[in-house]
């Protein structure tokens, strides 16, 4: 009869527990009272997963984890406005990835690198990097952009050059 309670304690604490791992691998924001989530680098095979089951590209969002605050407003100008703005605007268009710009830079894959170095060597977060599900090509980089109604147009001009090359 022990054996048998330890076996069913076992079974709901593994039950309990991996909803909580599951949730582990996004990290999430609310913005407009919305609640976005994003892959962490370290999970992209999840996200690749997920990218190609959703016939969606992947936004590679590199920016500073403590402009996700929860405060804010994506028509703010600076990196804050312009973090926030990509998140909000890319939520169902595509599987984000959220990137540390700082403590990260270097560390992430070859293409994202050179394509977030790409025209400047010292670029300025937030920079979002379009790639295929697959994480194998870039489709399109925007860089940081403070003006809000230039970002959204900058955004809109990706999206539209991604659509059908993945």
């Amino acid at each position: 009869m022990n054996k048998a309670f330890q076996q069913l304690a076992l079974v709901a604490f593994l039950a309990l527990v991996s909803p909580c791992a599951k949730a582990a691998d996004k990290l999430s924001v609310t913005i407009n009272k919305q609640t976005i989530s994003a892959y962490r680098t370290v999970d992209l095979e999840a996200a690749k997963k997920e990218a190609a089951a959703a016939k969606k590209p992947i936004a590679w969002i590199a920016s500073s984890p403590k402009l996700l605050d929860g405060s804010g407003k994506i028509s703010g100008n600076g990196s804050k406005g312009a973090t926030l703005h990509a998140f909000y605007a890319l939520r169902d268009r595509c599987v984000l990835v959220f990137m540390d710009a700082h403590e990260e830079n270097h560390k992430v894959l070859r293409l994202v690198d050179d394509a977030l170095h790409t025209p400047n060597p010292h670029y300025t977060p937030p920079t979002v990097v379009f790639l295929d599900p697959e994480a194998k090509q870039v489709l399109a980089t925007v860089i940081y952009e403070k003006d809000f109604t230039k970002r959204a147009g900058a955004l809109a001009k990706a999206l539209e050059q991604i659509k059908g090359k993945f």
